[in-house]
Parts: C-alpha cells; sequence; structure tokens
C-alpha cells in the first residue's frame, strides 16, 4: 500500500465518520455525543458545518474517529457472534 492510497483511505473514513456525525447532531445531539464519543463543542461545530468543510476537512491525513473496541470482553463477543453467525448460515439449507 503506497502513501497516496492511504491518504484516500483515511479521506474515505474520515467523510464516511464526518457525514455520519452530522446526520445524527442534526437528529439528537446528545445521543450522536454518547455514540460517537464526542464533546458538545465539537458536536455543535460538526453540525454546522456546510459539505464543501465537510470534505475539506476530511482530507486531512489524520484520522478523527476512534475505535471503541477496547474492551477485549466485548471484541470477543463480537468475533464470536459474528462466527456463530457464519456458522448458521453455512449449515442452514437453501430456501427452494
Amino acid at each position: 500500500m503506497d502513501h497516496n492510497e492511504t491518504l484516500r483511505e483515511i479521506r474515505e473514513v474520515n467523510l464516511s465518520f464526518l457525514s455520519l456525525a452530522q446526520r445524527l447532531a442534526r437528529i439528537d445531539s446528545s445521543k450522536a455525543m454518547r455514540l460517537l464519543r464526542v464533546g458538545e463543542e465539537s458536536m455543535n461545530e460538526i453540525a454546522s458545518l456546510p459539505p464543501e468543510q465537510i470534505a475539506k476537512l476530511a482530507a486531512t491525513n489524520m484520522l478523527f474517529c476512534r475505535f471503541a473496541l477496547d474492551d477485549c470482553a466485548l471484541l470477543a463477543s463480537l468475533v464470536h457472534g459474528v462466527q456463530r453467525g457464519v456458522e448458521r448460515q453455512a449449515t442452514e439449507p437453501l430456501a427452494a
């Protein structure tokens, strides 16, 4: 993976995160702050940005979001839940 590809992927993640944050903030700001772990001042700023500012902000080399999978038990339960779901799909008969 080259440097330009990495920057493009960071931009895509940032754009997705900022767009999601903006939509959630406009619907229910307090819930958005809890879900995304973003402070009130930052959430208000994101909610007020026009689309061209969102795109410009997303084009930085810094990743804005952080993953909330720092809880080992939560991660393990998610991983095992996904595996069971995949196994269940593989063993279910195909619908006719």
